[in-house]
């Protein structure tokens, strides 16, 4: 056997002597100094540093829109409370009362709030279908005068209902029936002025006979219907209006429905020699009440006729309205006073 030389072992790593300082553990690179170029990745921020100027105009630009900012809010907090204050200013008034927002005028009156009579002890209020009689004082259904002919703008008050008075029925005899009606007295809406005052009262029945082109043919009718009683209430409104209201009670509805037919048929006021039928289906509907409205074929200014009627059927009630005005009646102050009439029948 050969015997082979062992190969001598590596000598292991010599540590070191003793005495011998570890190497320094490398420290944290330290922070750059404010306005020193900085190195993150490969793109490098240089923020220069702000110089005694630059801080001034920085703090007079913040001043500048902190002012700006209060100015602005100033000026919304005045348009603010002016749009309040004006919509106060709007809302607050009558929109009649407003300067270009007031509705033009069309010729209606200004009546007080309408108020109905009390009625006696026991007898019960219309039926609203035209069926029943009317038991409160018939002067009292009357409308009263409208403030433009000097009338109060109050509600009329009422005394204790009497009992209802009838009458024969001739005509001929109803002056003196209307004599002995109980003498109640009038309403404030008729005291307002002398001229309500001097026609709110009793008055014949054929007292219509003198408004009338025929009044024998009205007559035999008032005598064959037997008209129980009569009032009449007129007024003339500061746009020159001559208004006439006559109510006429007959003793059944029968009778005055009668009597409504023949006179809205065969009537001839005098104040509407020719007269002609006038629409008035657009107006609002009465319960218990008929209507016939004439106009007169003579016109004034804006094709308004001079005259204008309307004959109403309230259960025993026979209502006529007359209007006269030789510069023209309009429709609208017409067919106020009629409904308002009609209401305070129905």
């Amino acid at each position: 056997m050969t015997d082979h030389a062992t190969p001598p072992q590596p000598a292991s790593d010599p540590l070191p002597p003793s005495g011998t300082p570890a190497p320094p553990v490398p420290s944290a690179p330290p922070m750059p100094a404010y306005g020193a170029e900085t190195a993150i990745g490969a793109v490098e921020f240089t923020q220069p540093a702000l110089t005694p100027e630059a801080v001034a105009e920085e703090r007079a630009h913040r001043a500048r829109r902190r002012k700006a900012a209060v100015r602005w809010g100033c000026a919304a907090l005045v348009f603010a409370l002016a749009g309040t204050g004006t919509a106060l200013a709007v809302t607050a008034p009558e929109r009649t009362d407003i300067p270009g927002l007031a509705t033009a005028g069309d010729g209606r009156y200004t009546f007080p709030p309408p108020a109905l009579p009390p009625l006696p002890s026991g007898k019960a209020a219309p039926d609203g279908k035209g069926k029943s009689l009317h038991y409160a004082d018939l002067r009292y259904l009357l409308l009263p005068a409208p403030k433009e002919a000097g009338g109060s703008v109050t509600a009329p008050t009422f005394p204790a209902p009497a009992a209802t008075p009838t009458a024969p029925a001739s005509p001929s005899a109803s002056a003196s029936a209307s004599a002995s009606e109980p003498a109640t007295p009038a309403t404030p809406a008729a005291t307002a002025t002398p001229a309500a005052t001097a026609v709110a009262g009793w008055v014949p029945c054929d007292a219509i006979l003198a408004e009338q082109q025929d009044p024998a043919k009205l007559r035999e009718l008032l005598l064959q219907n037997a008209c129980r009683a009569a009032t009449v209430r007129e007024w003339t409104a500061s746009d020159g209006t001559r208004t006439q209201i006559r109510l006429l009670r007959f003793g059944s509805v029968s009778e005055s429905w009668d009597t409504y037919t023949s006179l809205r048929s065969k009537g001839r006021p005098k104040a509407a020699a020719d007269t002609k039928s006038t629409d008035h289906h657009d107006w609002a509907d009465v319960p218990g009440v008929e209507l016939t409205a004439l106009e007169s074929t003579a016109t004034a200014a804006k094709g308004n006729p001079t005259a204008r009627v309307a004959y109403l059927s309230a259960a025993d009630i026979l209502a006529v309205v007359t209007m006269t005005n030789p510069g023209g009646i309009p429709s609208a102050p017409f067919r106020q006073v009629v409904t308002l009439q009609s209401d305070l029948l129905a």
